[in-house]
C-alpha cells in the first residue's frame, strides 16, 4: 500500500511539473483550450479542407513524415527507431522522428529550440491534440499551417507558389515534391535548389514504393518526370 501511495504522489508531482513546463512561455497566438481549426482557418489564407486535398498528397505526406500516423496516439517510439535506422543507412536525414501531431504542436505553440523542456512540452501538447481532434482534423491543420518554403505557409499557397494551380489539381509527382519540403523548406526550395528538390522528391516516391503505396513501375515513371512546371 505504501508503494502505491508513493507512486500516486510521484504521478501527481510529475503532472504538476509537466503542466508548469507546458504552459510557461507558450506561443500566446493559440490556446489548447480554443477551437484550433477555427483559429487556424481564420489566420491562414486559403485554408483548405481535408476533403479537397488529393489522396496522393496525403499518402505522400504520411509516408515521409509519419508512417504510423493513423495508429499512434501523438508519439511513435517505433517511428523514432525506424527513422534513426533509415537516416543512418542513407548517410543523411531522410525521415524525421517526430510525428505529424508533434510537428503541429511545435508549429502552433513552441519555438524551434533544441532543449529537453521543449520536447516535453511538444509531447504533452501532442497528446492533448490527439485527445481533442480526429486524425483527419489533425492532418488538415498540419497541412494548412506548416511552411513549404518561398514564403508559402499552407498547402494551397505552396501549390500556387510552385505550380500555379489549386491543390486539388496536383498530380502525384507534384504532390511528392511538396511532401518532401517540410523537412527543410528553405534547403529543398525547388526555385533555388532544383536538384536538391528533385532528389528529395525521388526519396518520397521511393518510400511510397517501399511502403506499397505505389507500384515499382509507377515509381520509376514518376521519378523520370519533370516537376519544373512552376513559373
Amino acid at each position: 500500500m505504501k508503494r502505491i501511495i508513493l507512486f500516486m504522489v510521484a504521478l501527481v508531482v510529475c503532472f504538476i511539473g509537466i503542466n508548469f513546463l507546458v504552459y510557461k512561455n507558450i506561443n500566446e497566438t493559440y490556446s489548447t483550450n480554443e477551437n484550433l481549426i477555427k483559429k487556424i482557418s481564420s489566420d491562414v489564407p486559403n485554408y483548405t479542407k481535408i476533403d479537397d486535398i488529393p489522396k496522393g498528397l496525403i499518402d505522400a505526406i504520411i509516408t515521409v513524415e509519419d508512417r504510423r500516423f493513423f495508429s499512434h496516439y501523438g508519439f511513435d517510439v517505433i517511428g523514432i527507431g525506424r527513422a534513426f535506422i533509415a537516416n543512418l543507412k542513407a548517410g543523411e536525414v531522410i525521415q524525421g522522428g517526430s510525428t505529424i501531431t508533434q510537428q503541429l504542436a511545435k508549429n502552433l505553440f513552441l519555438s524551434s529550440e533544441k532543449k529537453l523542456t521543449r520536447k516535453v512540452k511538444e509531447l504533452y501538447i501532442a497528446i492533448k491534440i490527439e485527445n481533442d481532434y480526429s486524425k483527419e482534423e489533425i492532418l488538415e491543420m498540419y497541412l494548412n499551417c506548416i511552411y513549404y518554403g518561398a514564403g508559402a505557409y499552407g498547402i494551397q499557397n505552396a501549390s500556387q507558389t510552385y505550380f500555379n494551380k489549386d491543390v486539388d489539381e496536383l498530380t502525384l509527382v507534384e504532390s511528392a515534391l511538396l511532401a518532401g519540403l517540410p523537412q527543410a523548406p528553405s534547403g529543398y526550395n525547388p526555385k533555388k535548389y532544383p536538384e536538391r528538390a528533385k532528389k528529395r522528391q525521388g526519396i518520397v516516391l521511393d518510400l511510397m514504393y517501399k511502403n506499397r503505396i505505389i507500384g515499382k513501375e509507377v515509381q520509376e515513371n514518376l521519378t523520370k518526370q519533370s516537376f519544373f512546371v512552376f513559373q
